[in-house]
């Protein structure tokens, strides 16, 4: 559902929670919509001014907050370094390359439905996070010619 399709219903949910779509709010859902990346609210700031010169990074950062609160994206917290935000919030594998920080998305059939936790151990899950740790293509590929 990425592209315009995700623009569009993450910008209607704003509406419809009283929020307004302002031009800044806009640069912001856009760039979203059109990533992969897992970005930080850094990155986020950093690519949305560029189409939106007059954008503040609390904007950026009380906007990440109200879609995380919302269910619209989800934050991935980590310690040492800047959270990251994805608007893929269905149960998947996040593939974390420790050289250069890349994230990626795995959907796998490794992934355990939610409601079998519930079936299987009367568990009910309220989020999920996999992550594997490894290099990716990119990095393998430099380190190999580096030997």
């Amino acid at each position: 559902m990425k592209t315009t399709q995700t623009k569009k219903y993450m910008a209607e949910a704003l509406r419809a929670a009283g929020c307004r779509i302002t031009r800044q709010r806009r640069a912001i859902l856009e760039y979203l919509a059109h990533t992969d990346a897992h970005p930080s609210a850094n990155q986020v700031y950093e690519e949305a001014k560029k189409h939106c010169p007059g954008l503040s990074l609390a904007t950026v950062y009380n906007t990440l907050e109200t879609l995380v609160k919302m269910g619209l994206i989800k934050v991935m917290e980590f310690q040492a370094v800047n959270n990251r935000h994805e608007t893929n919030i269905t149960p998947h594998i996040n593939l974390i390359c420790a050289a250069c920080g890349k994230i990626q998305d795995l959907q796998d059939e490794t992934t355990i439905h939610l409601k079998k936790a519930r079936e299987r151990a009367g568990f009910e899950v309220h989020d999920c996070r996999l992550e594997y740790y490894g290099l990716c293509a990119d990095c393998r590929s430099k380190k190999s010619r580096h030997r």
